[in-house]
Order: structure tokens, then sequence, then C-alpha cells
């Protein structure tokens, strides 16, 4: 018995790594994928975002998610001393002459987030887990995502107000990527190290017969 503890144990070390490079490899290929076509990506987007206008799906998002962003990164500048206010899907930014407007549109709204999620979730929920634990992982991932589409739009809305738009921009379309690839690697290790539970079948009566009370009363 001891022998076969000892090969299960490495095996379902295997195992274990084995599902963890699962997502951590897709979230990789994506994006280096995302950054090479991200030239191209951002004018997409500005064509995505003119299509939904006029197919009222912008509205939809500036109506329900756009505002509520909008409050909680107000909330976020507050706690860290900087002055703001919000009107719909405008964030007001500072006071004075340095103040500026933001706007939160539905392609600022974290939807590239929610992709990046979905994609790791499609590999890192294959395998025999509890149903239990993959809620909890599914809601973990969503909570997760939500926050950090409130402190990227804060750390953009604050890098607008001390260092200009330029380097808001790059930090927009090219922090944005890397801060969501490093969360989901991040959250993906803490899933399969405390969440994830897997399935255990329960031995069978052959398989019982032949456990450590009936190898004991050989013995002795």
């Amino acid at each position: 018995m001891e022998t076969e503890a000892a090969v299960s144990s490495p095996y379902a070390a295997r195992v274990g790594l084995s599902g963890a490079a699962r997502p951590v490899g897709t979230l990789l290929a994506t994006a280096s994928i995302a950054l090479l076509i991200l030239p191209f990506f951002s004018t997409f987007g500005e064509l995505l975002t003119k299509a939904a206008m006029a197919a009222g799906f912008d509205a939809w998002l500036g109506q329900w998610i756009a505002p509520i962003e909008g409050r909680l990164v107000h909330g976020a500048l507050a706690l860290i001393g900087i002055q703001s206010a919000y009107d719909g899907s405008l964030l007001y930014v500072g006071t004075g002459p340095g103040s500026l407007a933001l706007y939160i549109s539905w392609n600022c709204v974290g939807w590239q987030t929610v992709l990046f999620l979905l994609v790791s979730m499609a590999t890192g929920l294959q395998g025999e887990y509890t149903l239990r634990s993959r809620l909890e992982t599914v809601a973990l991932g969503v909570l997760g995502i939500a926050i950090l589409n409130i402190l990227r739009i804060t750390v953009v809305a604050v890098v607008a107000y001390v260092f200009g738009q330029l380097p808001a921009v790059i930090v927009h379309d090219y922090g944005s990527v890397i801060a969501t690839v490093a969360f989901l690697m991040a959250f993906w290790a803490f899933a399969y190290n405390v969440v994830l539970e897997r399935k255990f079948d329960e031995p069978s009566p052959e398989q019982g017969s032949n456990g450590p009370a009936a190898v004991a009363t050989v013995l002795s």
C-alpha cells in the first residue's frame, strides 16, 4: 500500500500540473496574438463601436454598464484623493483648469477581459471536477474580472489626469492586455491550488476486499 500511495501521489501532481498548464498556455498564446495584432485590433474596435452604436447596442451598454462602472471608478478615485464626478458614461476627473472628461464607451467597459475569461474557462474547467468547485471558480472569475475592469479604468483615468492623453492611450491599449493576462494566470493558479476539487469514485466491493484492513488481517 505504501508503494501504491507513493506512485499515486506523483501521478496526481502531474495531473494537476497539466490541468493548470492548459489555461495558462491558452492565455499566453492568446496574449501573444493580441499583442501582435493590437494596432489592427484597435482600428477594428473603433469600427465595432460605430456598428454597435448604429444597432443600438452601444445605447444599451451606455445605459446599464457604463454608468455603473463610472460610479465605481468615481469611488475608487475618491479613495486615492482625486476629486471626480460622473454623469452617465462621462467621467470628470479633477477640478479647475486641469480637469478632464473621459467617455466610457461600450468598447471600454471590459468585453475584452470577458472574452479572455471565456477562452480560459473553455479549457481550464475541463476535467473531473466537482460541480460546486466549478461554480465557485466561475463566480470568482466573474467577480475578479469586474474588479479588474474598475481598476483598469481607474488607472487609465489617473494616468490621463497626471501625465496626459498619450501615456493614457498607451496604458489603455497595451497595459490592459498585459494586466488581464497576468490576472488570469494568477487566478487559475489560485483556482487549481485552492478552489477546484477533483471527483473521487467510491471503491467497489471488490476493491474494498483488497484494502488495508484485509491486508492487515492476512498478516496477523
